[in-house]
């Protein structure tokens, strides 16, 4: 039943495709290690590179027939929960900053906290505390950190505290750098959760460093040769030493047009470290990292590591034929197909295996248009009507003397 199914989808999807062979410029062979009625294959750093529409423009054929699939990112699942919390004080305690406690009236799960305030351009580190009594407490984040960077058009800024999983009734977060306490507006509780995301590294690099003395900031590039390959976590390699910097993140086709994609603070302290930035997912081809020293001496750092969510694509397999994965075409547009609404969600997936790629043995450039493949006869025509306007302008000249 499942391959009549498949079969039927694969025939029904020809009436809506839109490939014609000479307009896409790459192919890959595609050979099922595994038949069963589903196969999958990994996307790989190749796909990325020589997609020209972000794998939009990627189809598979079987005996030159359009078979149906689709594209399944591997984020696992994520869970966010915010139970209600009310603020039952909040002061500034000589000797300690701005503080203030929270009660769950329960013992809901949690293990962040956000924060709300009118302020901009600040660092700030957060201590957090919990308990069951509101006596007794036990730390469980000692070196938190929030921040806010404004500057021309836009701003980054992070207002989130993250500490391990707790149960327990009642929060206390205590700001050492504030004093008055309007700063802190709001706080929201919340339980985050997540699971089975499966990631690749898309990149090691070694950055090109510049040093700004005048703005006091580090800039460090990087070019991953290509643009259209997703990701979203950034690992820092730094040399050893104690150091807390704010950190901007930004992307570029081009290293003329700059976008703000996210900042963060990295920090090493005698008790713990974080040298990790996220991202919502990139896909520029260059990417600058801008670690704010102040008045600080510049810190001295190594490799960076790019990694993504990893994506895999699942096509009708259940035909014995040899396989092709197209890509290369600028103007193609997403399929779609009933595949991805009746995939069997049992059952495993059998195995595919990309070959090396491949020119389109059928491609063929786009026509030109008449007019650019003739200048001639366009500037010709040009010449022809200006003198044809001369000459009526002179016979009505003549008339009117």
């Amino acid at each position: 039943m499942t391959k009549l199914l498949l079969s039927s989808l694969a025939c029904c999807s020809l009436l809506l495709a839109d490939f014609s062979p000479p307009a896409w410029r790459y192919r890959r062979p595609l050979t099922v290690t595994l038949p069963g009625p589903v196969s999958e294959f990994t996307v790989d750093s190749g796909l990325y590179h020589d997609s020209a529409a972000n794998l939009d423009d990627l189809r598979i054929l079987r005996n030159n027939t359009e078979t149906p699939f689709v594209i399944v990112t591997l984020a696992g699942a994520r869970q966010t929960m915010e139970p209600p919390a009310t603020i039952v004080n909040k002061a500034f305690v000589p000797g300690s900053g701005v503080q203030a406690t929270l009660d769950l009236k329960g013992h809901a799960e949690h293990n962040r906290l956000r924060i709300s305030t009118p302020l901009h351009n600040f660092k700030e580190n957060v201590r957090v505390e919990t308990s069951d009594d509101s006596r007794t407490w036990a730390l469980v984040q000692s070196a938190g950190l929030i921040f806010d960077v404004s500057r021309d058009d836009h701003n980054v800024s992070e207002n989130t505290v993250i500490y391990p999983l707790s149960t327990r009734r009642y929060v206390r977060l205590t700001i050492p750098g504030w004093t008055d306490p309007a700063n802190l507006e709001s706080v929201w509780l919340s339980s985050y959760k997540e699971t089975g995301a499966t990631r690749d590294i898309i990149a090691t690099q070694n950055p090109t460093v510049r040093e700004d003395s005048k703005a006091q900031t580090t800039e460090l590039l990087l070019d991953l040769g290509f643009a259209g390959q997703p990701f979203d976590h950034i690992e820092l390699t730094v040399d050893p030493g104690l150091f807390s910097r704010t950190v901007e993140i930004a992307g570029s086709n081009d290293q003329q047009h700059w976008y703000s994609a996210a900042g963060g603070v990295i920090f090493r302290t005698t008790e713990d470290q974080q040298l990790s930035l996220d991202t919502a997912e990139r896909t520029e081809r260059y990417l600058k990292i801008i670690v704010f020293n102040a008045d600080s001496a510049p810190l001295h750092f190594g490799a960076i590591t790019l990694s993504g969510i990893r994506r895999v694509v699942k096509f009708a397999s259940s035909e014995p034929g040899s396989y092709f994965v197209y890509v290369g075409n600028p103007n193609a547009r997403q399929p779609s197909y009933d595949f991805a609404r009746v995939l069997p969600s049992n059952g495993l997936p059998g195995g595919a295996k990309l070959g090396f790629v491949e020119a389109n043995p059928l491609f063929r450039l786009p026509e030109r248009p008449w007019t650019d493949r003739n200048p001639w006869l366009l500037n010709g025509a040009l010449v022809v009507a200006v003198i044809a306007m001369g000459f009526i302008t002179l016979r009505m000249m003549k008339k009117v003397t």
